[in-house]
């Protein structure tokens, strides 16, 4: 099996999207277009907004579709972009905190190098109880689960 690392929010959403065990800590959207639940894991650019919403629920997962960049130089004198990636879980009614933090543990070692921090919850009345923002490097490999 080759390695692969993150080098867009598109390979980010495949890996999370097929594993199971992650996919399993998430909780759902439900459309106003769809009939049923489907998965909260998304990909949006920042001041996107989801369409069609009628309910989010559990932990949510959004990959940002832009990452912040920097060249690395190198002694050979070609420079290599390094593009760290940001997702945020989001616990919405009924999850918990606990919910949110098995979810950002599972990122951080599917994604070696990966660091998370906790931010500031959304105004009370929306259903949102916390978040948390992870930043995943382009030049970091991937942890392969079997």
């Amino acid at each position: 099996m080759t390695q692969q690392f993150p080098t867009s929010a598109q390979i980010i959403y495949d890996v999370l999207s097929v594993d199971a065990a992650f996919t399993g800590l998430l909780g759902i959207y439900d459309f106003r277009s769809r009939s049923g639940p489907v998965t909260a894991l998304s990909i949006v650019s920042a001041g996107q907004d989801m369409p069609a919403i009628r309910n989010v629920s559990g932990v949510e997962c959004i990959i940002q579709d832009a990452g912040n960049s920097t060249a690395q130089n190198y002694l050979t004198g070609a420079p290599d972009i390094i593009t760290t990636w940001s997702l945020f879980l989001v616990a919405w009614e009924p999850s918990k905190g606990s919910d949110l933090q098995l979810a950002t543990d599972h990122l951080l070692k599917r994604f070696v190098g990966s660091r998370a921090v906790q931010t500031v919850a959304v105004s009370d009345g929306l259903g949102a109880l916390v978040q948390n923002k992870i930043f995943i490097q382009s030049n970091m490999p991937i942890f392969q689960v079997s």
